[in-house]
């Protein structure tokens, strides 16, 4: 089954055809303006395993950093999607934009270089200050199958 979710309007639904979901905080600066939150947690996908539900309006895109491009809802202004910003096509989708409570997999803090003093850290989840390795679409210590065809 499926995961769903979209932006706050509903003009804009996907989908993301995945077992799994697996997701990390992201306490970089560019994170932490687009979304108006001490950090983001985000999912990471491969292209095949996302597609638009509903595209009622065209997403707009904006070039954050060479090369990364956030897309947002036109209407309301939900961030729904990153890429580019990992050096390879995987995309990440703010966990936020999911229906429900699925589960997701947190694995850690990235960029906790930038992390700002008023928010406090109190799990004992791993701590990145960049990019983790080997952080993409297969992580989560071999929850999903490396034969997983999606």
């Amino acid at each position: 089954m499926p995961f769903t979710g979209g932006c706050l309007c509903g003009r804009l639904r996907y989908e993301i055809d995945r077992r799994h979901l697996n997701a990390m905080h992201c306490h970089c600066g560019m994170c932490r303006k687009a979304h108006g939150t001490a950090f983001s947690t985000h999912l990471v996908v491969r292209p095949h395993q996302f597609r638009w539900r509903r595209r009622d309006a065209e997403p707009q895109a904006y070039e954050s950093s060479p090369d990364a491009y956030r897309e947002f809802c036109p209407r309301c202004g939900t961030h729904l999607l990153v890429h580019g910003q990992s050096g390879d096509d995987t995309l990440a989708i703010p966990a936020g934009t999911l229906d429900g409570d699925p589960d997701v997999t947190i694995l850690g803090h990235m960029y906790v270089r930038e992390w700002v003093s008023w928010c406090t850290l109190e799990d004992d989840l791993p701590r990145y200050d960049e990019w983790p390795p080997g952080f993409g679409p297969t992580a989560a210590g071999g929850r999903e199958p490396p034969h997983d065809p999606h």
